[in-house]
This record gives structure tokens, sequence and C-alpha cells, in this order.
């Protein structure tokens, strides 16, 4: 009976440790594969990079619109990716696996791994920064004081983020003093890191406005050297409550006050100014900068087509028909958002917690209310639009059917089919189909170059490149040594490396690659 019992717990034993072992490397193997993913879809780099571009903008470069189209661009593809594969599909193995290492984790006085909230989190930071980009910033501040009261990793690059670009949104919205200890914090828990490398340059940016602003208190300088002066350092409210002092404004002056505007959040109004700005004759400098405003409204902020068509017009007159070029060619480069439509379709799974349950109908929540107030500032264009007797443009218009009492025999005519030029279309992991001039590879970015425009996006995104247009042109796929190959259509694999359709050659090695292009 003992010798039995004896080989009955060496038997339990046996299993359970060959049990704990398999599964402690099915989590680890989790963990490694959404370690990378997270890292490759986030891109926590390039958003710092596009931060300190949109600051630069902000502080010192307001009227450089290749740099505004450049950050609307590189914003698009930084977390706007489809998080289908951060999905985590844990069976009861992986579960049993994560229970002894967080038991292990425990005995040693480690905080505990949570693989599934990681995901949460990203999801949501997701969310938060898309809000942010289009300007919703007591939504997306909302959104990361919630993430931060809820991460526990306190050194982790999602802490980093949410701190950093918390930071920002405060300031947009004119509380400065918490964006200071937001920042602060930033630039404490993690010194020497590009978080607190931007932290401190927002920081000195504002200081450095602060004391201009009381520098002229100080001189008792006019309201207008004061109003300028705040527009400058990022204060718009202020600004605004200066300029509505003066009795008359000049036309540089109704500019700032549009700007001001445009900053916070109050698109129709600004709008109207810009207008106005545009038709006046005696300020020609001002009416191109307030035109360049409307094309960039209309086609990145609130879309409105009639404002587009209307810009448009007026850079001919002005002789300003290469700016307008240049924004609608960085508009073709920016990818829709994925984790609207991604949100918004998730349905409330019976395995959520109450709290995740409650989290994912509240970030639904958050997202319709902004829709709707895109619909309602977007109404209050069209009003605006109209009142300034733009014609609008609908988005289907009725063909025009004419009447002939006559009958006229047919007339041959030759169809001539516009020549579009080549280009190539780049389809990304998450389905979506980018067009542009040539791909270009460094390290783990790629970057879609069109004209003076460039979109960054993680390489592993991308999935195949082929030309745009008829059968026949190829696509010339170059390596450090020169042109490897041409083909109309370059996949790449499932170990990275590429490969023409149905076709017997050997693959390109993945490292290798640097450029694709007609």
């Amino acid at each position: 009976m003992r010798k039995f019992f004896l080989f009955s717990l060496f038997f339990v034993l046996f299993f359970f440790f060959a049990l704990a072992s398999q599964s402690i490397v099915s989590v680890k193997l989790q963990e490694l594969r959404f370690g990378i993913l997270r890292d490759q879809l986030m891109n926590y780099q390039l958003s710092s990079q596009t931060l300190r571009e949109r600051l630069k903008q902000m502080f010192l470069s307001k009227d450089d619109y290749m740099s505004e189209v450049k950050v609307n661009i590189l914003e698009s593809g930084i977390m706007n990716s489809e998080t289908e594969g951060l999905d985590l599909k844990m069976g009861w193995q992986d579960r049993f696996g994560l229970y002894v290492i967080n038991g292990v984790r425990f005995l040693n006085f480690k905080p505990a791994l949570e693989l599934e909230e990681q995901q949460n989190t990203i999801i949501r930071l997701q969310f938060a920064f898309y809000m942010e980009r289009t300007r919703k910033y007591p939504i997306a501040s909302k959104k990361y004081q919630e993430l931060e009261d809820s991460i526990t990793s306190s050194l982790s690059d999602e802490m980093a983020f949410t701190l950093l670009h918390h930071g920002y949104c405060l300031v947009m919205m004119g509380e400065r003093e918490k964006a200071f200890v937001k920042l602060t914090k930033a630039i404490d828990l993690f010194p020497g890191s590009h978080y607190a490398e931007n932290a401190g340059l927002l920081i000195s940016f504002l200081e450095e406005g602060e004391r201009k602003k009381e520098e002229l208190k100080t001189k008792k300088k006019s309201p207008e050297e004061l109003a300028y002066s705040l527009f400058q350092s990022g204060d718009y409210e202020e600004t605004l409550k200066t300029l509505e002092n003066l009795p008359v404004l000049t036309k540089d002056q109704s500019y700032i006050k549009a700007r001001a505007m445009e900053e916070l959040g109050k698109t129709s109004n600004a709008v109207k100014e810009y207008i106005q700005l545009v038709k006046q004759k005696q300020n020609k400098e001002v009416a191109i900068r307030a035109n360049r405003r409307l094309l960039l409204i209309g086609n990145f902020y609130q879309e409105n087509k009639s404002l587009v068509a209307f810009s448009k017009e007026e850079a001919n007159k002005l002789g300003d028909t290469k700016a307008a070029e240049n924004i609608e060619e960085g508009k073709s480069l920016v990818l829709k958002p994925v984790i609207i439509e991604k949100v918004l379709k998730a349905e409330t799974s019976t395995n959520l917690s109450a709290e995740e349950t409650k989290e994912l109908n509240q970030i639904k929540e958050n997202i319709r209310e902004s829709l709707e107030d895109s619909k309602v500032e977007t109404s209050k264009l069209a009003a605006v639009v109209s009142e300034e007797k733009i014609p609008l443009i609908p988005e289907n218009p009725p063909e025009l059917v004419t009447k002939t009492t006559e009958i006229t025999p047919p007339v041959v005519v030759k169809k001539q089919t516009p020549q579009v030029p080549l280009k190539l279309k780049v389809k990304l992991r998450d389905g979506r189909e980018v067009v542009c001039d040539e791909v270009r590879i460094e390290g783990n970015l790629a970057t879609l170059q069109l004209g003076s425009f460039g979109l960054n996006l993680p390489y592993d995104l991308v999935v195949s490149v082929q030309t745009s247009g008829e059968k026949g042109s190829s696509v010339k796929l170059v390596t450090g040594s020169g042109v490897e190959g041409e083909s109309s259509r370059w996949i790449q694999n499932s170990y990275g490396d590429w490969t023409k359709p149905k076709s017997t050659d050997e693959p390109v090695v993945r490292g290798e690659v640097k450029s694709f292009r007609l």
C-alpha cells in the first residue's frame, strides 16, 4: 500500500511538473510574440518623433503647412494597425502556466504577469491617441488619466507614453499647471529616454512663453504685442481674450484670431474668419495663409468637399496651386483609423469581467459622442459654407438628363482615356492599401514615399507590393548590391523574405531589401 502511495505520488508530481513546464513554455512564447507585435504596432519611438514635430510647429513654425501635412501622415500610421495579431487566445493549459508563473513571481516579490490586461491597455491607448490627434483633447485627457491609474508597471513604455501625451493634451486645454506635473513625472521616471527629452522640450517651450508674457506685462507693451506673444506661446484662450479688447483688428490679427479658434476646436467659427480673409484684397499674404488653412481643414480635420473645391479655386486665383497639390498629395497617404471600427464592431464577450465590459461600453459611448460632435461641427461648417455662397457639392451628384426634340444621328467620338501615372500599390497586413511612388526600407521601418511626403510604417505590416496600372509593368526590388529582380508583384512570405507569385526562384532575403520602385 505504501509503495502504491509513493508510486502514485511520484506519478502525480511527474505529471504536474511536465504539464507545468509545457504550460510555462507556452505562456512565455505567447509573451514573447505579444511583446514583438506590440513594439511593431505601437511605434513609441515614432510617436515621440511626431510629437516633437507637432511641438516645433506649435511654438516655432505655425504656418509651415508642409510640416503639418507630414505630421498628419505620420500620426495616421501610429497606433493605427489591426491588433488581431495581439489577440490572446489562452486555453486552460496557458492559464495553468500563467498561474504557476505568477505564483513563483509572488514568492519572489515580483509583480504578476498580466498579458490580457496589457492587451486591453493597448486598445485603450490606441483610442486615446486617436482622440488626441483629432483634437478631442478632453476625451483623450480623460482616457490617459484612466490609463495612468490602471497601468501596474510604472516604468513601462505605456506609462511613459501616457504621461507625455496626457501632458500635451492638458497644455492644449489650457491646464498648464497639471501639465507640468505630468511632464515632470515623465522626466523623473524615464531619465535619458525620448519621452523625457520631449517632456523637457515641451516644458522649456511653456516656460519661455510664460517668461515672454511676464516680460511684456512688466514693460507695459501694447495689447497687439501681447496677443501675438500669447499666440506664439500656444496660449490660445488668452490670445482670444486679448484680441477681443482691441477695437479694430488688422488682417494679421484676424488671422491669429482664426488660428486660435481653430486650435481650440471652434472650427466653424475659424472657417468663417478664414473665408473672409481669403476674399479680401488688401493683404495677399494673409489671404494665401488663410486659404491654406481652409485646404488643411477640408482635407484633414473636418472633411468637406465644397470647402476643398472653393479653396482650390482660390489657390488658383492667388497663384498658390502648388500648396493645394501638396496638401491633396499628402491626404492620399493618410490611413483611415482602424480603432474606431474595431471598437464599434466589438461585441461584449461573455468571458469579460464586469469591469472590462463597462470599460468597453464606455469607449463605445465616447466614440459615439465624438462622432456626434463631428456631425454637429460638420453641419455648422456646411452652414458657414452655404452662408458664404460657396456652392455645395453633393456626395453623389445626380446625372444630368437633357431632353431633345430632334433626333440627330449619333456621332462617333474617339474616346481618349486620360494617362494615369503609374504608381506602386502597397497592401498592408490589416487589409488597407496605399498608393505611392516608392517604398524604402530602413531596418524595421518601411517608408512609403509619395512626392514630398513619406508614410512611415513597421516593415512587418507590408504584405505585398505591386503596380497600380495595367499588366506588363513591373516593380523593381533593389538590394544593397543593386536591382535583384523585377516582377508585377512582390509578396512577403511567412519568413519575411520576398518572392514572386508562382515562382521557383530563391526568395530575396528580408534584410537585403532596400527599396521597391518602378
